[in-house]
């Protein structure tokens, strides 16, 4: 990942939207949605490192996978949910945001829960 290559796609794609949006708002939403896909897959190959070595602590801890795979996807729906938040806001539909994180946080609930219902019983062993 080369930050300062993402921080000039960006700088290009601001001043492309405000020089189109007066214009052809169309076409502004669809560099930023353009703008924000490519900086998101130049960064691809550093989150798959990520995830490997969330894969590595697991086997060398020896906990349990699925722990770390439900942590994996929470981060994952935490992500893809503020992305399409930020597309809607910048689209001029923060309601239809909102929903998506709303949504969101029910899939991290739904998620969460195998979590807590283990550590729940890890406590419940501890005490006498």
């Amino acid at each position: 990942m080369d930050l300062l290559k993402i921080v000039a796609i960006a700088i290009i794609a601001v001043i492309s939207i405000v020089l189109l949006r007066p214009t052809k708002p169309e076409m502004a939403l669809i560099v930023g949605i353009g703008a924000s896909i490519i900086i998101v897959l130049s960064v691809t190959d550093e989150l798959f490192e990520v995830v490997y070595s969330f894969y590595t602590i697991a086997e060398t801890t020896q906990i349990n996978e699925n722990i770390f795979t439900n942590v994996l996807k929470i981060i994952g729906i935490g992500y893809v949910a503020e992305f399409g938040n930020g597309i809607c806001v910048d689209s001029g539909c923060k309601g239809i945001g909102e929903k998506i994180v709303f949504a969101g946080k029910i899939a991290i609930m739904i998620l969460a829960l195998p979590i807590i219902k283990s550590i729940v019983s890890v406590i419940v062993e501890i005490l006498p």
